[in-house]
This record gives structure tokens, C-alpha cells and sequence, in this order.
């Protein structure tokens, strides 16, 4: 569906600037390198619509979960994200 696909590659963006912005902020894993990995997978469970992220944070894998009202809408401020802001927060 093409909609979809235009709200799958908004996430990521937010979810790649999110990375960036901790990745380049002053604090650093304590061999020197990037908190979370540049590369990272997604998914959707298509039963209800969940985005699934899996980032490697600190070397440690995890998958945020944004359920369909969190990522799917034009309506949406991905920016506001409870999820997204819990991250620059607490990295």
C-alpha cells in the first residue's frame, strides 16, 4: 500500500535523526564508539499495524514497539513521540 509506505519511511527518518542526534551528542560507549549502531532492522506485525524497531544500543539489542496511533497518520508529530523522546533522554 502506498500510504503506508509513506508513514514506514517517516519513522524511519525520525528513528535515524534520533540516532544521529544521541550518536553525535558528547557521550560515548567506553570503547569510543556511536550508543546505538547506524544500522538497525524494522518490521511491521501486520496483525495490528505495530512498527517494530530493533536498535542496538550499547551493544545490547532492542525493539521499541510504536503502536499504530503512535506512527500511522498524517495527523501524527512523530517529533512529540513519547518512545522517540524517552531515548534522547536517557542516551
Amino acid at each position: 500500500m502506498m500510504t503506508e509506505q509513506v508513514f514506514i519511511d517517516r519513522m524511519i527518518g525520525v528513528i535515524n535523526t534520533c540516532i544521529r542526534i544521541i550518536n553525535e551528542s558528547d557521550k560515548f560507549d567506553s570503547v569510543g564508539k556511536g550508543i546505538i549502531k547506524t544500522e538497525w532492522q524494522s518490521y511491521i506485525i501486520a496483525k495490528d499495524n505495530t512498527f517494530v524497531a530493533i536498535l542496538t544500543i550499547l551493544g545490547n539489542r532492542k525493539a521499541i514497539q510504536f503502536e499504530e496511533h503512535e506512527w500511522f497518520g498524517f495527523e501524527i508529530n512523530l517529533h512529540a513521540n513519547a518512545k522517540i523522546n524517552d531515548l534522547l533522554k536517557k542516551y
